[in-house]
């Protein structure tokens, strides 16, 4: 492996662990809110779960502290990091994209919330 992949797949699980942290922290604020607000985020972030293989709905321990919207921002930034073959490069559009449309739907509905 050289550089260039090692430096790919570091990516790669940093985008996973950050992902995995802002869905726990979601969780945590999804359980806390008595309006189900955060229900409209489902799709986005079930979307991005499934095109990196985590487990949505996971319990794990996720803190309200942490804005889950600005580890998708991070995210964002690890995942331009990855390189792709060709043939993967719909997954890596994909995966912007899902990173970025979950990131605006918890901004939503924290602002509006």
């Amino acid at each position: 492996m050289n550089d260039s992949e090692s430096a790919s797949d570091d990516a790669r699980r940093r985008v996973v662990w950050l992902v995995t942290r802002a869905e726990a922290a979601v969780e945590v604020l999804e359980a806390t809110a008595s309006d189900g607000r955060w229900a409209m985020t489902a799709f986005s972030r079930y979307r991005l779960c499934e095109l990196l293989d985590i487990t949505p709905y996971n319990p794990c321990a996720g803190s309200p502290a942490e804005d889950p919207a600005a580890l998708l921002d991070e995210a964002v930034q690890a995942a331009e990091q990855i390189v792709v073959p060709i043939d993967e490069l719909s997954w890596h559009l994909a995966l912007g994209e899902a990173l970025r449309t979950a990131a605006a739907d918890i901004r939503m509905v924290r602002d509006h919330g």
